[in-house]
């Protein structure tokens, strides 16, 4: 008999909670045996998750004390920023596998992580044990690691578009960004959230530095004076359209680039090339992802050969989030894997 892989979730009432619950509930290898939130223990999942009430009808959160209780061999952790690394390092020292997809182990470097966060790291010591999370860069070391980080969902969009002209050293510098969907702020309630204040508004969240940034530099190996990331808050629930606008350090042709982007992804079980034609496809639209993990990436070339938009868009809920971190558990248990992310986008959505 196979035997399903028990988890954990901590912080399982926010989005990325919600999503690890919805893709587990269906996953062939995995099997939710607690959902931790301090502040809803003791109540059904279903109340805070109305779409998964018929999934998980005998499931009620737990306290973290009771999640400390259990035996499970894998922890998710959908705490929020600066509040996850303690929680790891004692799921550690109980021998379980760690997906933490908060930002405390993203980057590998400690004075990184003070000048980008702001705060002295809780656990420096796990900083160099940590595995960054996309598979599609770092599959091999997932496979050895124990503990994982989450990806940031904007860094995540901006390495699909700009990896295959990175890898090949052709970037001379390049203007980020991102257009972003309400769900990237989490679920918590905030000043200027209520739909009233945010609904129909192109809100710049950050127009030169995004915290998410420093993933880019480090995983790209970009020097920071030359690019910069703009944040856009549109008019979106979820999804993320990257677009790169990049200088090319030499003449490129647009079939060069083409050879690029299928060279780099064509292997890859999530990620598209969009089609040349229509035009109105090229330019990749997160439309086209939601409820997925799958990635489109796409590209369009200037007539002076050194003029780029380099794209990409993506669900930032699922591949930007919980799907990547299901996706680099499965590698670190041996398991296939597409297991659990093979749902098709919704559309229209």
């Amino acid at each position: 008999m196979n035997m399903k892989i028990p988890v954990i979730i901590w912080g399982a009432t926010g989005f990325t909670g919600g999503e690890l619950l919805r893709i587990i509930a269906r996953h062939p290898d995995m099997e939710v045996v607690g959902a931790v939130s301090r502040s809803k223990a003791g109540t059904p999942v279903g109340s805070v998750h109305p779409h998964l009430r018929f999934a998980y009808q005998d499931l009620n959160f737990i306290s973290p004390e009771e999640g400390g209780e259990i035996d499970a061999g894998l922890v998710f952790l959908a705490l929020p920023h600066k509040a996850a690394a303690e929680t790891a390092k004692k799921r550690l020292s109980a021998g379980q596998k760690v997906v933490d997809l908060s930002a405390d182990f993203r980057l590998r470097s400690h004075e990184q992580y003070r000048r980008w966060y702001e705060t002295e790291h809780p656990c420096p010591e796990l900083l160099k044990e940590a595995v960054y999370g996309l598979p599609e860069l770092h599959r091999s070391e997932i496979a050895k690691a124990d503990l994982v980080s989450g990806v940031g969902c904007n860094a995540t969009s901006a390495i699909f578009a700009l990896l295959p002209l990175a890898n090949a050293g052709l970037i001379e510098n390049a203007r980020i960004e991102c257009r972003v969907g309400s769900s990237e702020g989490g679920a918590e309630a905030k000043e200027g959230s209520s739909h009233s204040l945010r609904s129909r508004s192109l809100r710049v969240v950050s127009p030169f530095i995004h915290r998410h940034m420093a993933e880019v530099i480090q995983e790209l190996s970009l020097p920071e004076d030359k690019i910069s990331m703009t944040v856009t808050a549109v008019e979106l629930v979820r999804g993320i359209q990257c677009l790169a606008h990049v200088t090319l350090n030499k003449t490129l042709r647009e079939a060069d680039i083409w050879k690029l982007y299928r060279a780099q992804w064509s292997k890859e079980p999530f990620v598209s090339v969009s089609p040349a034609k229509p035009a109105h496809f090229r330019i990749p639209d997160p439309k086209f992802v939601l409820g997925s993990n799958r990635i489109l990436t796409g590209f369009a070339l200037a007539e002076d050969g050194r003029r780029a938009i380099a794209a990409s868009a993506i669900d930032n809920l699922i591949k930007g989030a919980a799907g990547s971190a299901v996706q680099s558990a499965n590698i670190m248990y041996g398991k296939e894997e597409t297991a659990g992310l093979e749902m098709m986008p919704i559309y229209p959505a």
